[in-house]
């Protein structure tokens, strides 16, 4: 079996998973879309999660002075232009920054309509490299992983899409930092994880943690696609972040509920007896 055909069998063993998964969690969510759903988990802090179809969860912060703050986008075009036009009529018009935390479509399929109403997109300059060299074969992976017909719809969408990268970059290794008023955010590379690289974003005032695709809810019990993954790295970079955000109180995953920090360690124990089955084989 060729490395697209097992990528392909991966990410559809997977979309099952998730979609037992997500039912229960639309449950305390409020609808923006058909797709597109969302729930506050703090004052100004919202946490948006596009079914699409696999549920995958971004933030998005009010900021003082008409301003915004997205971490990662809704995984193509039309989630994002829905996010934003829920963001103008809920709040009014915005100045937007965007943060993206990695080059799979779920952290950056609406960079297009980001980047076409001039939106600065900051990533990694890692991510920027993928992007160019892995997103033809990632776009083949995900619309052979929804070509079937009752998934027409996504497959369409799907087929229309430009993977585009950040256009305000930085060192992966070196980080970053974004200061709205006495708000910083901090991105933060501690590893190779689910991707070679996927970086977590941390809120300091206000303690929370958007781990991204690095973590995932506790009703998890797999590390999902594992297709782009450096396996026996992940739970190093998964202590690392434990070790650099002690004060964290509410953690964002990529894929599942929000929760508390509990959430790290949760995911250590699955990767450790994940890789410890698979090393056995």
């Amino acid at each position: 079996m060729g490395k697209i055909k097992i990528l392909i069998f991966l990410i559809i063993m997977v979309y099952g998973a998730n979609i037992y998964c997500q039912s229960d969690q639309k449950k305390n969510q409020t609808k923006i879309s058909e797709d597109l759903f969302y729930a506050k988990i703090q004052d100004s802090v919202y946490m948006f999660t596009h079914y699409f179809p696999w549920g995958s969860n971004g933030m998005f912060i009010l900021l003082p002075d008409k301003q915004g703050l997205l971490i990662n986008t809704p995984c193509e075009i039309t989630g994002t232009d829905s996010l934003l036009n829920w963001i103008e009529k809920s709040f009014g018009p915005l100045k937007i920054t965007a943060i993206i935390t990695g080059f799979h479509q779920d952290n950056l399929g609406g960079d297009e309509v980001l980047l076409s109403k001039n939106i600065p997109v900051y990533g990694p300059d890692l991510t920027v490299k993928l992007v160019k060299e892995k997103s033809a074969e990632l776009k083949k992976i995900i619309m052979n992983s929804v070509s079937s017909d009752e998934n027409k719809r996504y497959y369409n969408s799907y087929k229309v899409l430009h993977l585009m990268p950040p256009n305000k970059t930085f060192p992966i290794k070196k980080g970053l930092e974004l200061k709205f008023g006495d708000e910083v955010f901090e991105v933060y590379f501690p590893g190779e994880s689910h991707t070679i690289d996927n970086t977590v974003v941390y809120l300091h005032k206000r303690k929370i943690l958007f781990g991204g695709c690095m973590i995932k809810g506790l009703e998890y019990n797999n590390p999902g696609f594992t297709g782009y993954a450096n396996m026996t790295e992940w739970p190093v970079s998964v202590e690392k972040v434990i070790n650099r955000f002690q004060d964290c109180r509410i953690v964002v995953p990529g894929h599942g509920k929000e929760g508390g920090k509990q959430l790290l360690p949760h995911m250590i124990k699955v990767l450790n007896e994940w890789n410890k089955e698979h090393n056995s084989l």
